[in-house]
């Protein structure tokens, strides 16, 4: 389905131009922690309010939906979240090396059709940039309702090296304490659905 575009996008975005990541220059010292596809952002701005040590990178290919999360940021006066608007794929090798402690994946796209395998973010080729971006000991913490995408997933992260460490095909039920959720996530719980959760640790 198409998106509408939201009223005076560009200008919104225009308004929220400071909070863009300038991947050109060095990033902040200190931990990095970075969240592919923060939507509408409920997930990432309650991250840094929660973590103002930490420093906060979220990437988003829809802009409809990014302006909303910077919005977020903004009101809120956040002072560690940077965003970047684009694609994953195109944004990863402008990252540097070894730099994150952790990778956060929240109800990606699943992608369903074999055809379309390789487009999900927990594919063997995307594992692989996320390994080079994070340092030894880093994690990817991934959250889905789609059991057919976890279970691949499953398959893929011990496949390409990675240890899991953490599993729960039910989140809410099993280790629901200090869980930050995203808007679906609320959605869904509210709904009854089990959210299924891996940490995959990197050791390089």
């Amino acid at each position: 389905m198409r998106m509408r575009t939201r009223n005076n996008l560009e200008g919104r975005l225009a308004e929220c131009a400071a909070l863009f990541a300038d991947l050109e220059a060095p990033l902040p010292e200190g931990p990095l922690h970075i969240e592919v596809g923060c939507g509408k952002g409920r997930f990432i701005n309650e991250c840094a309010r929660l973590f103002p040590e930490v420093n906060f990178l979220a990437v988003e290919r829809v802009s409809n939906v990014i302006v909303l999360a910077m919005e977020k940021a903004r009101d809120a006066g956040l002072k560690n979240l940077k965003f970047v608007r684009g694609d994953f794929a195109a944004v990863a090798p402008l990252l540097p090396d070894s730099r994150a402690e952790r990778i956060y994946l929240n109800f990606s796209d699943p992608w369903p059709k074999k055809d379309n395998a390789k487009r999900r973010l927990t594919y063997g080729s995307f594992l692989e940039q996320y390994k080079r971006i994070l340092k030894n000991g880093g994690e990817i913490w991934f959250k889905t309702d789609n059991r057919p995408l976890f279970d691949f997933s499953l398959e893929t992260f011990a496949e390409n090296g990675f240890e899991l460490p953490d599993v729960t095909f039910d989140l809410h039920a099993e280790r629901p304490e200090g869980n930050i959720m995203t808007e679906y996530e609320q959605r869904f719980a509210q709904m009854g659905i089990p959210i299924c959760r891996l940490v995959a640790t990197v050791k390089k």
